[in-house]
């Protein structure tokens, strides 16, 4: 297998998995490199996420955290906890015991410039502490438009309390802006392209929906990207319990951009197959999959 060949089918797997691994990490976030509350219209948080949002998604973290898939991963990645305790030492907020669920978003295309995601968090938190530790961190407290932002300047970091419970936490501007989103009124959920995806997904433990371009930006390599059909949308969401249920669902230019694209992916199966000869349980796991297109 070429050096080419390896790399695109990386690609292809990549996206097959992308939307349940968003939604497992986005759980311990920060940056999302490494996510329902049920309703026509997604939750309620939304209301404090831009209009042109390029990227949302939510993590029911207790379902997350409490399910029987965390446990085992936990055991099979022993440092899996650092990215919470990064988190932690950031912010104060412990993702073990502080957060319900978390919605994020962002509206930048993938850059390497662009800054981290609005992150809303919605749970019980120890607001005097977690003041304490950014002041000691060196955050400075600001008044803006009434609520008070606490501001790490030299970490791009900012957290304030929206409503009772309701944690927004990212770049200073992402959070100012957040805050004047929801007393505009003009928010996502007035953008019926993101929403329209949002209202098939958001019955799920953790989902997600996103611009391709804004998911890879620019890190695809261009010999990966022109092989790829062009693809609009993405979309994913997981259920988290004993095991693990997702649906994955990409959105291409027009009809043979599709059929392109489910060639690709079925390619990526049968070369799968052929190489799990001596791991079954890649065979199991290939052999859930079902691929299917609509138009």
């Amino acid at each position: 297998m070429t050096k080419r060949t390896r790399l695109f089918l990386a690609v292809a797997s990549g996206i097959l998995v992308v939307g349940l691994g968003t939604g497992l990490l986005a759980s311990y976030a920060g940056g999302l490199q490494n996510l329902t509350i049920i309703g026509g219209n997604g939750p309620a948080e939304l209301a404090y996420v831009p209009a042109e949002a390029s990227f949302v998604a939510y993590a029911n973290v207790r379902d997350v955290m409490d399910s029987e898939v965390r446990q085992k991963l936990s055991a099979l990645q022993p440092d899996a906890k650092a990215g919470p305790e990064h988190f932690k030492e950031q912010t104060g907020i412990d993702l073990e015991t502080d957060i319900d669920y978390i919605v994020a978003a962002h509206s930048g295309m993938g850059s390497e410039t662009d800054g981290p995601p609005l992150v809303l968090a919605r749970g019980t938190f120890q607001t005097v502490e977690i003041e304490r530790l950014i002041r000691e961190q060196g955050g400075t407290v600001e008044d803006y438009k009434g609520s008070r932002i606490l501001v790490n300047d030299e970490k791009k970091l900012a957290v304030v309390f929206v409503e009772a419970g309701l944690a927004a936490i990212g770049s200073p501007s992402a959070v100012r802006r957040s805050i004047d989103t929801k007393a505009a009124g003009s928010n996502v959920t007035g953008n019926e392209e993101v929403m329209r995806l949002v209202r098939d997904i958001d019955d799920g433990d953790a989902w997600v929906v996103a611009r391709f371009d804004a998911l890879t930006g620019t890190r695809l390599p261009a010999e990966v990207a022109n092989q790829l059909p062009p693809i609009n949308w993405f979309s994913a969401r997981g259920f988290i319990g004993s095991g693990l249920e997702g649906q994955l669902r990409v959105e291409t230019r027009d009809e043979v951009s599709a059929q392109n694209l489910q060639q690709v992916i079925r390619g990526f199966m049968a070369l799968g197959r052929l190489q799990t000869g001596q791991h079954p349980e890649f065979a199991e796991f290939l052999n859930t999959i079902q691929i299917g297109g609509d138009g």
